[in-house]
């Protein structure tokens, strides 16, 4: 007998394990969520009372709630330490509620890192947490894979899609400090690994940004990539590899830099490397294949679903739904002209956005707003059309 009890008392707790709701007869792991979802017009104070002896959840919610409040516990005493990493529910991190695509194949809440206890240093370049920012989360989880993993990524598309604004407000919710490095045709080696430069009437090395990077654990986010030499990029390299970078000009003590457990690379540019197919990005280089096959992660940002783009503009630009539905709708008006090559621009986003602040401060003249922001860097011909896009969504 006591052998049978103590095997039911270490029996492992299963998802099976669910309890009876005395209402409906309903198996269930917690009554007060089913009573919430399906018996509007009952509370757990009346179904405690009429059934006493009922329990309220199964072993395995209890088991649940238990191991939820030792990582809570445990990320307490983490950040009251000052340092390293604690797990953290995505969907809590990234304000999204309860959603499906937040949790796992089992229903579980998706855990992922962030970063406490740095520096005042380091502290300076974690960005700022803008909640206004709509999250798209089948790419933030993209993202997330590549910083979870320490995978290098790479996500290109039209502009104004929000590529660097996604990696940065990711880094922004995760804790991780950020470096963003805008690259032009002139960016040289030296601009990115360091140099010698003189320094109260002495000579010194003085690390770039991607050494700086590497030593502190930042993000470096390396901006408009394709629009650097191919040679130069090569200096990326072993780095995408995950290997030390080497600065043979450095001294010694600063001529190999070993990548911090928290380093990670991402990238964004208007192409794939492949060149410019669209004849928007003039200065984009034909890039090196080799180069590009090194980011293990690869994306192309397109434009949001027009829900996500109307909550976006919404947001940012302090409308109403209904209005940021217009501008989003002679946006995809603007853009179907372009894939059909009627016209030879696109509007972005961010376009739509500086359109509806302009057309906020104008009275809801929206029409303005889209001229100013986008319509009068058109040609003459393509003006008219756009005209007529916007005559016909706004009158």
């Amino acid at each position: 007998m006591a052998t049978e009890v103590t095997a039911t008392a270490t029996a492992p707790v299963t998802d099976n394990d669910k309890i009876q709701c005395q209402i409906d007869g309903a198996m269930v792991h917690s009554v007060p969520k089913h009573i919430k979802d399906h018996h509007p017009d009952w509370t757990v104070e009346r179904y405690k009372e009429e059934y006493p002896h009922a329990p309220l959840y199964s072993r395995f919610a209890l088991e649940k709630a238990r191991q939820l409040k030792m990582q809570k516990e445990k990320t307490e005493r983490a950040e009251a330490r000052g340092k390293g990493k604690v797990k953290r529910a995505f969907a809590d991190v990234f304000d999204l509620g309860e959603v499906a695509a937040a949790k796992n194949s089992r229903g579980e809440a998706i855990m992922i890192d962030v970063l406490v206890g740095h520096d005042d240093d380091s502290l300076a370049f974690v960005p700022e947490i803008d909640p206004n920012y709509v999250f798209d989360i089948g790419l933030t989880k993209t993202i997330l894979i590549g910083l979870q993993l320490a995978m290098p990524v790479y996500l290109w598309g039209y502009h104004g899609t929000g590529k660097t604004t996604a990696l940065e407000q990711t880094a922004a919710r995760t804790k991780r400090p950020f470096m963003r490095v805008q690259h032009t045709v002139n960016t040289e080696e030296a601009h990115i690994v360091g140099q010698y430069v003189v320094k109260n009437g002495a000579t010194e090395f003085q690390l770039g940004p991607l050494p700086i990077a590497m030593i502190n654990g930042y993000v470096y986010c390396a901006d408009e990539y394709d629009f650097a030499v191919p040679s130069v990029l090569s200096v990326y390299q072993p780095i995408l590899e995950g290997k030390p970078l080497v600065i043979k000009d450095a001294p010694p003590e600063l001529r190999v830099i070993r990548p911090h457990p928290d380093f990670r690379f991402v990238a964004t540019g208007n192409t794939n490397g492949g060149g410019d197919e669209t004849g928007l990005y003039q200065g984009t280089q034909m890039q090196n294949a080799a180069n590009y096959s090194r980011f293990t992660i690869v994306e192309e940002v397109q434009y949001p679903d027009p829900k996500i783009e109307s909550a976006i503009v919404a947001s940012q630009a302090g409308i109403k739904q209904s209005e940021a539905e217009m501008l989003v709708k002679f946006a995809n008006e603007v853009r179907a002209a372009y894939k059909g090559g009627r016209i030879a621009m696109t509007i972005s986003p961010r376009e739509l956005i500086g359109a509806a602040k302009i057309g906020v401060v104008r009275g809801s003249d929206w029409r303005t707003g889209i001229r100013q922001a986008f319509t009068n860097r058109c040609s003459r011909t393509d003006k008219e059309v756009v005209e007529q896009f916007a005559q016909r969504v706004f009158g």
